[in-house]
Formats: structure tokens, C-alpha cells, sequence
């Protein structure tokens, strides 16, 4: 199925709404921030120039034996910055996300160096969004070796990693951004389930397959039994599958819930106490949106009348809770034309059913 196109500008301003402090459309770049000014190899050439005990650290919250967590913004869904999370083994540092900006994630190892002094031995990436992996390049400086998935296909980048960066600088601005190189291209590819003995610690990725994205990974740590969901899990239960695939998303959900994590960090805001109740929240809304687009799309409504029975959007907000269940309903709105197109709707309908019954709100 083809991926539903949107343009490159509202879709870097929702994922930059997730790390800006004030809303997308009013911080608009300076003229003087043009594509060759802003460019990857721009930024690389511009250093900054900041000494390192001048870098605050974030707080931190401790998951499980030496795993911890560095926590964006809390209460507001996916706006605000997103959250990292680190373990310090036996011989290193397992950084897990990198956050938006070479700064954000100065400040990251700035937080680790107040724990401990190993050396930044690996970097794993959720997916590859920029709100998670645009700090990467200060890890990778630090001797890091990036483990991620190889597919790196994003909507944000479909008009060229140029493009993308200098429309994410405009929102960021310079000073974040300066020193950016890319890092996110795996040293370590990781496209199936793997177990890893890192430093000491088994860490194991689970490949879901598509669901947030193309290139989505979960991390766990069984001897502590912390899970890293990456955006699969947001913690008012909306995850965005713009990039993915809300049948995805689904399965993948029931990977994790079968793992029976006892804490679990999601990609942006606070730790549930009950892991489980923000899994099964979040598919009883993905399928409740599915149901709703299936049906309407059974009774050959239109996408427009479609998303007009669904609440406004809110204004220079594009990933509040109510505009991502308005972007998630253009795209789930597509997979169902094209489920009910190629499949048995009613053995589908059936099955989305019986799911929402045993998943309380």
C-alpha cells in the first residue's frame, strides 16, 4: 500500500512541535537561514564552542539497576521533548535515543557524566525520527557505535536530508543545531529480533515490523524487565502512524503486552504506573479509530466527511492529542479502502471487535 503523501513542512513542524517550546508557526526561520546555510554539511562546519561544564544536565529516574531514564516533558502527550534512557553496564554506556538537537544531546552525555564516567560504548535508536536521533552525531563523536534498523525511510525525508534539516533548524534554530552531522545510518543493523550481550548485559531488540514507522525497534532489558517502547507508546495513548501502519502498531502492541514489562518508557512523557493499562489504551484508540474509518469507508463516505466528524485540530499544535487522531485518521482512513479492497471486511470488522472487548478504556 502506498504511503499517503503529506507535505514536507507540515510534517517536520509536527515532529518539531515535539520538541519546541512555542508552537510551530510562530517561530519562523530568519531570512538569513537559507538551504545552504542550514544544510548538513553547514551545520557540521559550525561548532560550537560552549565549554563543557557549562552544559546542564537533565534529571534523571532510576528504572532498574543501573537503567535510567532522562524524561522530556510530561502531561502534554507528544508535545515537548521527547525521553532517552541509558544503561551503564560493565564496561560502558547503552544510550537508548538521542534526542533532537547536538545540543539536546550534549546535555544527554552531560546527564550520563554525572553518573558515571565509562566510555559511551552504543547508541540504539527507537526509529528514526529527528526528535530521537538529531543528537546522535555527539554520540558517535564520543566513540559511540550505532545500533538501529537499516530502514530509515521517513515522510519528513521525502524531499531530501537538506531540505529536512534546514526546515528543522528553522524551528530549532541555529543554535541547537550547530555541529549537526547525520548519525543515525546503523553500525550495527538490527532488521530482525536479536539478543545482545552488551557490556555484560543481555539487551534484546525486538523488531515489530512497521507500526510507528518502517524502522521502529523496542528495547528490553529482561533482567530488569524495563522496556524502551520508543513512540509505539505516548503517554496519553495516541501513537502517530503517519509513518507506519495502524495494523502494525497493533501487533506490535501485543509483542510488548506479551512481554509483561514492568516499567516501560514511552517515546515522549511520563512512566506509567501500570504498563499494561497504556498498552491496552493504546489500541483500544487505534482500534476504535479503525472501526470508525472502516465503517464510514463501508458506507462510502468521503475522507472529508470522514475527518468532519472527528474533533477540530487544534491550531498551530499538529501533534496535540486531538490533530494526531486527525492525522492518524487520514492514514488509517487509506488502510482501510485498501483492507476492505483486498480482504474479507466483515472477517476483519470481527476481529477488531472482539479485540475492544477486552481492552478497557
Amino acid at each position: 500500500m502506498m504511503r499517503s503523501r503529506i507535505a514536507l513542512p507540515i510534517t517536520l513542524l509536527a515532529l518539531a512541535a515535539c520538541v519546541a517550546g512555542a508552537a510551530p508557526a510562530q517561530r519562523v526561520p530568519p531570512a538569513s537561514l537559507t538551504l545552504d546555510s542550514t544544510s548538513a554539511a553547514a551545520l557540521r562546519r559550525r561548532q560550537p564552542r560552549e565549554r563543557p561544564d557549562t552544559i546542564r544536565a537533565f534529571p534523571t529516574r532510576k528504572l532498574g539497576r543501573n537503567v535510567y531514564a532522562v524524561l522530556g516533558d510530561t502531561g502534554r502527550g507528544s508535545e515537548g521533548r521527547s525521553n532517552a534512557g541509558f544503561v551503564i553496564t560493565k564496561t560502558g554506556v547503552v544510550v537508548i535515543d538521542a534526542l533532537a538537537s547536538p545540543a539536546q544531546g550534549k546535555a544527554l552525555l552531560r546527564t550520563i557524566r554525572t553518573l558515571t564516567p565509562l566510555p559511551i560504548r552504543w547508541l540504539i535508536l527507537t526509529h528514526h525520527h529527528p526528535d530521537h536521533t538529531f543528537g546522535a552525531i555527539v554520540f558517535k563523536r564520543a566513540g559511540a557505535k550505532i545500533i538501529a534498523h537499516p530502514d530509515r525511510r521517513t515522510l519528513a525525508a521525502e524531499d531530501g536530508d537538506d531540505a529536512m534539516v534546514s526546515a528543522w533548524t528553522g524551528v530549532l534554530g541555529l543554535r541547537e543545531m550547530q555541529g549537526f552531522a547525520f548519525a543515525d545510518t546503523p553500525g550495527i543493523a538490527v532488521a530482525h529480533d536479536t539478543t545482545l550481550i552488551l557490556g555484560g548485559t543481555r539487551v534484546v531488540i525486538d523488531v515489530p515490523g512497521t507500526a510507528h514507522t518502517p524502522g521502529d525497534l523496542v528495547i528490553w532489558l529482561p533482567d530488569t524487565r524495563v522496556l524502551f517502547a520508543g513512540d509505539l507508546l505516548i503517554e496519553d495513548g495516541i501513537a502517530m502512524v503517519v509513518d507506519g501502519s495502524s495494523g502494525g502498531l497493533l501487533s506490535a502492541l501485543d509483542r510488548v503486552e506479551a512481554l509483561k514489562p514492568a516499567t516501560i518508557l514511552p517515546g515522549h512523557g511520563r512512566i506509567p504506573a501500570n504498563p499494561i493499562e497504556l498498552i491496552r489504551e493504546t489500541r483500544c484508540e487505534t482500534l476504535s479509530l479503525r472501526a470508525k474509518m472502516r465503517d464510514d469507508v463501508a458506507r462510502n463516505i468521503s475522507m472529508s466527511k470522514a475527518l468532519a466528524q472527528l474533533p477540530p485540530a487544534d491550531r498551530d499544535r499538529p501533534v496535540s492529542r486531538n490533530s494526531r487522531v486527525r492525522r492518524n485518521a487520514v492514514r488509517i482512513f487509506a488502510e482501510m479502502e485498501q483492507e476492505l479492497l483486498h480482504s474479507s471486511a466483515e472477517s476483519s470488522e470481527q476481529k477488531d471487535s472482539v479485540a475492544m472487548v477486552s481492552c478497557p478504556r
